[in-house]
């Protein structure tokens, strides 16, 4: 009887629009009783900067859901409403502090026209970066505080939310290197003054006690030597605290492809000698690998390798691995041993035995090569090296007799990489310096001297989408004697995957009756664009150009040989599968094919 009653009271009209609103409330977005909703058109005005522009339409609703039309024109208000406090805290954050943003709605329009329209004004420039201490008192006089241009925050230039905010972390970081493990940022203030439109950023900051390494705890060691990882360690207890040493252990650890974790940290509080304790926690990974590859070329066939690898022989950190190449060009045998740390921390012994059949169109040689490289890192990525070397062989090449070598050397080399990635690099480059004098111990008094120069240089052209532009140059020479006294398997070739790209192994090299014998000079070029199309898949033009000479110094009253192509790259976790087509550009008719074809793994330089 009430609710009759009560339905008397309310007209039907008042009824069906209550009814209504509550099933507004509760549809999804973009639905309405009988209709399609307002359908609209959004627009942006008056942001030149085309990066801001995307910035802003990417964090826009109304951008983002104009396929979602609103029930009704006062939610899509709504939706604009909300996009101006969006946009005014991008703006902000990026030293627009006096943006006006407005929008207009032409509801007579069909569909909707929705136009923002935004005034940025002058970017607000960062007018004082200071950093104090939280006391009041000045800094220590040993403590040097970094400058507004050392955290990225030069003072007269548009101030940038994220760099103030990146500072605060750098501030920390710089202090804990100075040996203040203890730093903290108590508050960070940040001051927008409309009168002289600029910002002042303050820091205030405590910085707790100077503190020295303590001892060092190592756990999780299984069959790693403890004394092998304090060896590596980069402080000695006593020594001032820095944090950036904490990295450094970490890379040194890391570098021995010995453990799948690596956990460093300092204690909470100075020990009762005044010192800070520092453990370290370390779990081993399996330190034996087993890998099988395979490459072909049209020019060399099929070839396979397979390698098994032990990198805690002795439980130090020692390397060793043996490596089966099979192929129609090569049937070999490698083996390596490498010793970290001999008698320095910066320094390896490496120890190589290659016992080797290479059987090509220029050459048939049975071979045996050692030597014993000590090996110093002079900084990161930079290593320098020499000893001994020893390669006896026996080759046939069809110019020659059958010769037998005994050649004694010592070998030198200089090696800089500043890459970021060993099969497929994006950034940096790559040296290599090598030279060697050679002494025939087998009676014939022949003495020469080979050196070999190569660099690689990467640049990133574009990040979206990702294009690559990666250049190479090579040079080589070989003096001391005529080219036939010197052994045909040591002579410069130039021609295949490795080098020219389109013309057959070893071919771009003199010839006699159309067979490669070899050069005592070589210059080699190389130039690639690469485009990541997908995560996966990515394409590849490359220009390479070269030969090698008979006399010892290029000679560049000769043409070089010039070959194009292009490839596809299919990107896995351990690098990526390369397949290039080759193509000569100074083909030669009785013996260049009209293209070559490569595939392995790894780019080609």
């Amino acid at each position: 009887m009430a609710l009759k009653t009560a339905a008397k009271c309310y007209p039907m009209k008042w009824l069906v629009l209550l009814c209504w609103g509550i099933l507004s409330v509760f549809m999804p977005a973009g639905t309405s009783l009988g209709e399609s909703g307002v359908p609209y058109e959004v627009t942006l005005e008056g942001v030149a900067d085309k990066g801001l522009q995307g910035i802003l339409k990417a964090l826009s609703n109304t951008f983002a859901k104009q396929d979602e039309p609103p029930a009704t024109l006062y939610l899509l208000k709504r939706r604009t409403s909300d996009d101006i406090e969006l946009f005014r805290q991008a703006l902000r954050s990026r030293g627009y502090y006096a943006a006006q943003i407005d929008v207009e709605i032409d509801e007579k329009s069909e569909p909707v026209q929705v136009r923002f329209h935004i005034q940025t004004g002058p970017p607000y420039l960062l007018k004082s970066v200071d950093i104090v201490q939280e006391s009041g008192e000045p800094f220590p006089e040993t403590v040097k505080v970094p400058s507004a241009a050392e955290l990225n925050l030069e003072v007269g230039q548009p101030s940038n939310a994220r760099r103030i905010l990146d500072a605060q972390d750098l501030i920390l970081r710089k202090m804990q290197a100075q040996g203040y493990p203890f730093a903290k940022i108590m508050e960070r203030r940040v001051v927008v003054d409309h009168s002289v439109e600029g910002v002042l950023v303050t820091y205030r900051m405590e910085l707790g006690p100077l503190a020295h390494f303590g001892a060092t705890d190592i756990k999780g060691l299984e069959s790693v030597e403890e004394g092998f990882i304090r060896r590596k360690l980069p402080w000695k207890q006593g020594d001032r605290f820095n944090g950036d040493l904490f990295v450094e252990a970490r890379k040194r650890y890391t570098e021995t492809r010995l453990f799948s974790l690596i956990l460093i940290k300092h204690a909470e509080a100075l020990d009762a000698d005044g010192e800070l304790p520092i453990s370290i926690e370390l779990k081993e990974r399996k330190h034996r690998s087993v890998r099988v590859g395979v490459s072909y070329a049209t020019d060399e066939g099929a070839g396979v390798t397979a390698s098994w690898e032990n990198r805690n022989l002795f439980h130090q950190g020692e390397k060793f691995k043996t490596a089966l190449t099979i192929s129609s060009l090569v049937l070999a045998l490698d083996n390596t041993f490498q010793k970290a740390d001999f008698m320095r921390p910066d320094q390896s012994l490496n120890a190589n035995l290659r016992v080797a059949r290479d059987d090509t169109d220029a050459f048939t040689s049975n071979n045996l090569e050692t030597s014993l490289i000590v090996q110093r890192e002079l900084m990161r990525g930079m290593k320098i090296g020499a000893g001994p070397g020893f390669r006896l062989s026996r080759v046939d090449q069809t110019t020659e007799d059958q010769q037998n070598f005994a050649l004694l050397s010592f070998p030198g080399q200089f090696d800089w990489d500043t890459s970021d990635n060993l099969l497929d690099p994006t950034r940096g480059g790559r040296l290599r310096l090598q030279a060697s004098p050679y002494y025939d111990m087998l009676g014939s008094n022949v003495t020469f001297f080979r050196t070999y120069a190569s660099y690689s240089r990467y640049f990133i052209l574009l990040e979206h989408p990702f294009l690559l532009f990666a250049g190479r140059g090579a040079v080589g020479s070989m003096g001391g004697t005529d080219r036939d006294s010197i052994p045909a398997d040591i002579r410069f070739y130039a021609g295949g995957g490795g080098s020219i790209r389109g013309y057959p192994y070893q071919t771009v090299s003199p010839l006699l009756d159309g067979e490669p014998i070899g050069g005592r000079s070589l210059v080699e070029l190389s130039a690639e664009f690469r485009l990541k199309v997908t995560k996966s898949i990515g394409l590849v033009a490359f220009l390479d150009g070269g030969s090698a000479f008979d006399s010892v110094y290029p000679d560049f009253s000769t043409s070089l040989r010039w070959g194009t192509g292009a490839g596809v790259r299919y990107f896995t976790p351990i690098g990526p599968l390369r397949v290039d087509v080759g193509v000569p550009l100074n083909r030669r008719e009785d013996l260049d094919d009209p293209f070559q074809v490569y595939i392995s793994l790894g780019q080609a330089f």
